[in-house]
Order: structure tokens, then sequence, then C-alpha cells
């Protein structure tokens, strides 16, 4: 039986990590408040994103998001939008053979980057990222309201536990640029065909609200650079990472 204030993230079968949890109910906190800060859980890397680069084939928006307090929604190219998003070429459909991968010690993963836009000034500028979940259909620009409906499920934040992430959009404060990038092993896409849609569901303001312009989820154009130490949670357990091209 697990300890009640303990979670294993689980990544390619293994234990790779531990979340420190402040209560089973709580669930585990990955913290990007610090610059290159990073994490993992349920097999997916959390990191804290350091460049500054933004343009055309950079930085490529598939969904914008924007609701003070709390908001949601996810990528689609149907004009009836379902929660919180915002209409226009920015928010869009997206195929699994849109994503880009980068390799990280023999495992390769699906490239998501996050862009937020918060107030600056004391917590203000903090945002909590509650939930995630990213589904693969062959129907594409769907609106439904019924999350679980939209396809297959390949990554759940909450699975598990009540899981979030705390970001700092000071930071990388400035719109385009990104903040957070999200990696997820291509094997959690295994059967998914090329042509499949991927919806990428996204909840924020739960535990700190969201308070001035739009969140948006990216495809990124170029490599990244290799994390730091990977910090999990607040048990101080570090993973060492390196980018192998």
């Amino acid at each position: 039986m697990l300890n009640h204030k303990l979670m294993f993230a689980m990544v390619a079968g293994g234990v790779v990590g531990v979340m420190g949890l402040a209560g089973a109910a709580e669930g585990a906190i990955i913290d990007l408040t610090t610059p290159n800060s990073s994490g993992m859980l349920n097999g997916a890397v959390f990191q804290h994103n350091t460049e500054q680069a933004a343009g055309t084939g950079i930085y490529e928006p598939f969904v914008r998001i924007r609701m003070n307090g709390f908001e949601e929604g996810y990528n689609t190219s149907n004009n009836d939008l379902p929660f919180d998003e915002l209409a226009g070429i920015w928010t869009r459909d997206i195929q699994v053979q849109d994503l880009l991968t980068v390799e990280r010690d023999g495992i390769t993963y699906y490239d998501f980057r996050l862009d937020i836009n918060e107030s600056r000034g004391g917590t203000q500028s903090l945002l909590s990222l509650d939930e995630i979940q990213i589904y693969t259909s062959p129907i594409g620009s769907q609106n439904t309201t019924n999350v679980a409906s939209l396809g297959t499920l390949r990554y759940d934040l909450d699975a598990g536990g009540d899981n979030w992430v705390k970001l700092e959009y000071e930071l990388n404060a400035g719109s385009g640029v990104g903040d957070m990038t999200l990696l997820v092993p291509v094997t959690a896409f295994a059967g998914a065909a090329p042509s499949d849609y991927v919806y990428l569901y996204s909840a924020f303001g739960t535990n700190h609200s969201s308070s001035a312009g739009f969140e948006e989820w990216a495809i990124r154009g170029v490599p990244i650079p290799a994390p730091g130490p990977l910090v999990v949670a607040s048990l101080g357990l570090v993973l060492i990472t390196k980018r192998r091209r």
C-alpha cells in the first residue's frame, strides 16, 4: 500500500521519481516557479521553458483559452467553441503527424509548449494548471462539452490523484515565448494513426486564478535544449537528463 504522502511517477514501465503530496486529496504539485525547474508525473516531463524565441515556424499555437478566474478548453477547428477558447486561426485541429518529437535518455517524447499571460506582481503572476487530458480520434473539429467522449485518452495529469502544476508568469513575461514544456511519451500514443486528430484539453485557475490575458498551447518548430535536474515536487529527488540528437 502506498503511503498517503507519496505517489510514484511512472515512465516506460519503470518508477523514475516520487511526488511529494500534502495529502491524498490534494494530490501532487509540480512547482515550476523557479528558473529551470522541472518534474515528472504519470510518465510526462514538465519543464520551465527558458527559451525566448518566437515567430512563425518556431512557436505555432493550436489553442488559445481566456477567462479570468477559472478557464478551460481544447483545440478544435469547429467554429462553435465548447468552452473558453478564443476563435481564430490560433484555435485549430492538429493531427498526430503534426507533432514534433524530442529524445531524452533513450525515450522519445511528443513536445507541447504552453505560453501563459498573467498580471505582474505578487500572487497575481501565479497560475495553476489543474487539468491536462490528451485524446486522439479519427474525427476532427469536435465541439462536445463531454471531454471524455473526444476519443482515446492518451495522457491524464490527474491519473492517480488530483494533481496540478504551479506556474510563474514573471519568469518569462510576455506573449509568444512559451513558459512550460510538456513532453509526453510517444508510446502513450500507441495505435494512433498519423492522420488521427489530437485534442489537448486543459484547465487553469483552481489553485491560482487566471488574472489577465490568454493561455495558449503550441507546437515548437526547432529542437530544444536539454533540461536541468528534474526536481520532483518537494522531496528533493533529482534526476539528471540530457538531450541526445
